[in-house]
């Protein structure tokens, strides 16, 4: 079967198993035509093999086949056979080995078409082995009259140098002659091996351990050809028509391309040579028509080499202008390969600045692409997410002091339409703009809510934090601004922004008593209508953020910070008491959550708020304490209702024995006990209740408790020595006072020792300025005024008598009350007196 035949069935084929089936035939045929060495079908079998080759089908078994056409006497088979190894052979087939000596015959044959193939087979195939062999013969082709073997040649040695490198320096001058050749292909082939050339020596300078910088024997010997280079250039660009060369009517555009490209890696570390070819190279970039792809080409090329090397300021401006013409071309190829040198000539200037300490300067690259600035913002509305992306990149670079307002809000814009894989990296550029180039702490403080309003599920955890720090370091209206605006957001989200509501939340726990203001503002981007936020009720404050918690799509890290958010408000908001017993329902609405974490943030929180409520006095409407009640007034029964641990009071008792304050309860213990002090002239009482009442003798003080009372005087001597009731604290680092044979005493807040009153019961007072802790007063009858200090009318039997004291604090504020009080009496003949200190009032409240 021919060739054609084999094309004609494969065409002809409906479905691919059909074209699986004919193929496979083939195949067979070919094998046994192999296995058979029909020779005179050989060349046919391997052209077949190449058309299956083609179709993607295995071929291997026909790769010897082409080793013997190639050492056929006969051109044609030959060509098949040099086409066939070429293409179903690669440099690590074992066969290829077996190549070497037909093509040392093929390159020493008199026929240019013969030795043009052995030579084109070098320059795809050849191993470093084959390299080493066949490099003599390829050098004596580089010297033949033929230009056609001359072309080859050259293409044929770049092969061989860059498999060994080594044989780089034997060849320059060789390089160096070709470059007078006249004709136009091996001008460019030749211009291509000098690049390659180039390429080598500098990989091998670098493993060498030089710089690629330092000149080497080879890059010396090219950099003398820099003027023959810019000669050809530029005759290049003067030169008529030629019908041969000329591509959509510019002159030879791929040697043109070929000699920026070499010109670029002689001038990019030398400032002579630099300076030979300012000149070309504007008249390059002046002249090229961008009209044509060709011309293009040309003028990208040019634009390379321009940055590349050490330039004058002006020639780069030049640059930048024919970049952003090309962005306003309608290929999205020529924009995209604009926008990209544009962003890497930028940051190589900027790294260069830095570097060498130098300030922008108002005529360079940078100066030049602000003035492109509206066409690179215009790149982003490009359907090509391609050209999208370079631009984003390059408007990076374009940020400073003076635009950072504008390209911002177009970066904002922008991420709102990008992808979401992309919202991550650019949430984390916004910062590093916002944090270099802000220009006020409120446009700082907005910009970075917006970025949390817009992409908070995707930004970064650097993001959030920063955007905490910038918030906590701010002054107070920015603290006002911030919390309003979060508030705002907040009620506006859907909840999916995790990283706003992680903020917000934050914010509105550590200010939100400011929500409770209005708050005005006039925007920074030239609006003079100014922006007024309403002040919200502590109810509102409290609803918006529980809102967030009752979210499907709330995660557990948020109700977390919902919480601690809580606790906070609880002491921001404490003078409404709507809103503290809501805070403090949606604390212990938690204690049994299936997290732990929130179910351990909720008792903490919880036993934290009972136990800082546990040292405030019981109020006048509660229920006496009983006598085993602890500091807080808590006793073991009502602690497991009210939910405060035992483990809490115990550190709080613990906490409240160490600190040296006297307390009203530290007295009403001491009192307890009877023990009263009155320096040398101080007596025990004993007091006993009268079975029945006795009349009034009218004149004995004790009538004033409503009982009778017998005082027996003891013995004569003084009591037990003990800490005296003039120092308070002394039972506080001192031993225990030896128990005192004396009844103990019924009401513990009885200063004077007087019997309780059976018919009512007395409420524990809340009240510190009550010193003696009486029963409510009641209705004295009709009679004189009692003067307690100096008067000599007594009280009728079972009277009350209260005494108001009106106290002022002279030093409120930095002192508190301390009250002693000394009472005298005549009982039965005898004096007695009672001395008492009072103090543990309220600190600023009196």
């Amino acid at each position: 079967m021919r060739l054609r035949d084999l094309i004609r069935k494969v065409r002809a084929c409906k479905t691919a198993a059909e074209e699986r089936a004919v193929i496979a035939k083939e195949s067979a045929m070919i094998r046994t035509a192999i296995k058979e060495e029909q020779a005179h079908y050989r060349h046919r079998n391997v052209a077949k093999l190449l058309f299956i080759h083609m179709l993607g089908y295995p071929t291997h078994f026909g790769q010897l086949e082409c080793m013997k056409l190639t050492a056929s006497p006969h051109f044609p088979e030959k060509r098949i056979g040099y086409l066939g190894m070429m293409l179903l052979l690669t440099e690590d087939a074992d066969v290829l080995m077996l190549s070497t000596n037909a093509l040392k015959n093929d390159l020493n044959s008199d026929n240019k078409f013969v030795a043009g193939l052995s030579l084109c087979a070098i320059g795809n195939l050849a191993t470093a082995d084959m390299s080493r062999d066949l490099a003599p013969e390829v050098d004596k082709h580089l010297k033949s009259p033929l230009a056609y073997l001359r072309k080859k040649a050259c293409l044929a040695m770049g092969r061989c140098l860059s498999k060994c490198p080594e044989l780089v320096e034997d060849f320059v001058d060789r390089v160096v002659s070709l470059l007078k050749d006249k004709s136009h292909g091996v001008l460019i082939t030749v211009v291509q091996l000098m690049t390659q050339v180039l390429v080598i020596d500098t990989r091998n300078a670098i493993e060498e351990g030089l710089s690629p910088e330092e000149e080497t024997p080879c890059r010396t010997a090219f950099l003398r050809l820099v003027p023959t280079l810019v000669k050809m250039l530029r005759n290049l660009q003067t030169s008529g028509y030629f019908a041969d060369h000329d591509v959509g009517g510019i002159s030879d555009p791929f040697l043109q391309v070929q000699l920026l490209t070499l010109l670029r890696m002689l001038g990019s570390s030398n400032e002579q040579a630099t300076e030979e070819m300012n000149d070309v190279l504007a008249q390059v970039a002046s002249n090229t028509d961008s009209a044509k792809n060709a011309g293009n080409a040309i003028l990208y090329e040019c634009v390379q080499t321009i940055m590349a090397i050490p330039c004058e300021d002006g020639l780069r401006v030049l640059a930048v202008n024919i970049l952003g013409r090309f962005l306003l071309n309608r290929d999205n190829n020529i924009r995209y390969v604009a926008l990209n040198t544009l962003s890497r000539c930028i940051a190589e200037q900027k790294q260069h600045e830095l570097n060498s300490g130098v300030g922008e300067s108002t005529n360079n690259a940078m100066s030049a692409l602000q003035r492109h600035r509206t066409t690179v913002v215009d790149c982003l509305k490009d359907p090509d997410v391609s050209i999208r992306q370079r631009a984003l990149e390059l408007i990076y670079h374009l940020v400073n002091e003076s635009n950072v307002e504008s390209l911002t809000a177009e970066l904002l814009n922008y991420l709102v339409l990008c992808p979401t894989e992309h919202r991550c990296d650019i949430c984390a550029r916004i910062l590093k703009v916002v944090d270099r180039y802000s220009p006020s702490d409120q446009w700082r403080v907005d910009t970075l809510i917006t970025t949390l309003t817009i992409a908070g599920r995707e930004a970064s955890r650097n993001v959030q934090s920063a955007t905490v720090v910038y918030i906590s370091r701010a002054s107070a209206d920015i603290h006002a601004f911030a919390v309003h605006k979060l508030c705002k957001a907040l009620r506006d989200d859907d909840g999916s922004q995790h990283g706003l509501l992680s903020v917000g939340v934050w914010c509105i726990g550590e200010y939100g008593e400011l929500l409770m203001q209005p708050y005005q503002y006039v925007p920074a981007d030239g609006d003079q209508q100014p922006i007024t936020f309403q002040a919200m009720e502590p109810m509102e404050i409290v609803k918006a953020v529980e809102q967030l918690t009752k979210r499907h799509a709330c995660p557990d890290f948020v109700k977390q910070r919902v919480l601690t958010a809580y606790v906070k408000l609880s002491q921001r908001l404490s003078h409404d008491p709507m809103a503290s017993e809501r805070l403090q329902k949606l604390l212990q609405k938690d204690q049994t959550s299936r997290s732990l974490e929130l179910q351990l943030r909720s008792c903490e929180y919880n036993a934290l708020l009972h136990a800082t409520k546990g040292q405030r006095l019981p109020r006048l409407n509660q229920p006496k304490a009983s006598t085993d009640a602890d500091l807080f007034g808590v006793t073991a029964e009502s602690s497991v209702g009210e939910g405060v641990s035992e483990g809490v009071v115990a550190a709080a008792k613990e906490a409240l024995a160490r600190m040296p304050v006297v307390d009203v309860k530290i007295l009403q213990k001491r009192l307890s006990a009877d023990e009263f002090a009155n320096g040398d002239d101080t007596i025990p009482v004993r007091r006993t209740v009268a079975s029945a009442p006795a009349p009034s003798s009218g004149g004995d003080l004790l009538d004033l408790f409503g009982g009778e009372e017998t005082v027996s005087n003891g013995p004569t001597s003084a009591p037990a020595a003990g800490p005296s009731d003039l120092d308070l604290l002394s039972d506080i680092f001192a031993a225990p006072a030896a128990p005192i044979s004396a009844a103990p005493v019924v009401n513990p807040m009885d200063l004077f020792g007087a019997p309780p009153v059976v018919s009512q019961t007395m409420p524990a007072p809340s009240n510190p300025m009550e010193l003696f802790g009486a029963p409510p007063s009641t209705t004295m009858p009709a009679s004189p005024p009692f003067d307690m200090f100096g008067g000599s009318t007594a009280p009728a039997p079972s009277a009350t008598v209260s005494q108001d004291l009106f106290v002022t604090n002279s030093m409120l504020g930095t002192k508190n009350v301390v009250l002693k009080v000394k009472v005298s009496f005549t009982s039965a003949g005898q004096k007695v007196e009672h001395l008492a200190t009072c103090s543990g009032f309220p600190p600023g409240k009196y």
